[in-house]
């Protein structure tokens, strides 16, 4: 199987849902901010890629994404301190810089198969699953924060908006319903 997907399952679930605000705040502040995210990416990868993990190339792709998520974190807080009024630009070219490298040891990797075969670790093959979680956190938390970024101005707050984002949900989830359901 090859693995984009759950490399971007992985990225959005640690960008977006497990990256509250105080994270977002701490990254502004202080270096110590970029690390923490940047250990949650790895702990998601972990978690996401678990029954890939014994391949060497996987771990090498692992640790790809976790040296320049941290990298291009830390250039993108530089960057908007040293120029706030380029805030939105900064933030869509670091998801732009992040999915590439997302893509590019996606190509890396190749196809991999799961070293454990159980009913569990199914779920990770499942790719309407996985498919059906990555837009689930793309059409509610990122669809929100970038809709934030885009519509409004840079420097208001971003709060979530929940009824959005449980439309959003609802929305996803009937439409993997009925794909599930004619498939």
């Amino acid at each position: 199987m090859n693995l984009i997907l759950h490399f971007l399952l992985a990225h959005f679930l640690a960008d977006y849902p497990f990256q509250p605000g105080k994270l977002v705040k701490l990254k502004m502040e202080r270096y110590l901010g970029v690390f923490i995210h940047g250990l949650v990416h790895l702990l998601t990868l972990l978690v996401v890629l678990y029954p890939v993990l014994h391949l060497r190339r996987v771990q090498i792709a692992v640790g790809i994404i976790y040296l320049t998520h941290n990298l291009i974190d830390q250039t993108k807080v530089k960057l908007d301190k040293k120029d706030p009024k380029h805030h939105r630009l900064f933030y869509f070219t670091d998801q732009f810089l992040h999915n590439t490298i997302l893509l590019a040891v996606s190509f890396y990797v190749g196809f991999a198969t799961p070293q454990l075969s159980t009913q569990w670790f199914n779920l990770y093959t499942n790719k309407l699953l996985v498919a059906y979680a990555l837009f689930m956190v793309l059409f509610t938390y990122f669809y929100d924060v970038s809709r934030h970024f885009f519509l409004l101005k840079s420097n208001e707050p971003y709060v979530r908006d929940y009824k959005v984002m449980i439309r959003n949900a609802i929305l996803v989830t009937l439409v993997f319903a009925g794909i599930w359901w004619f498939a």
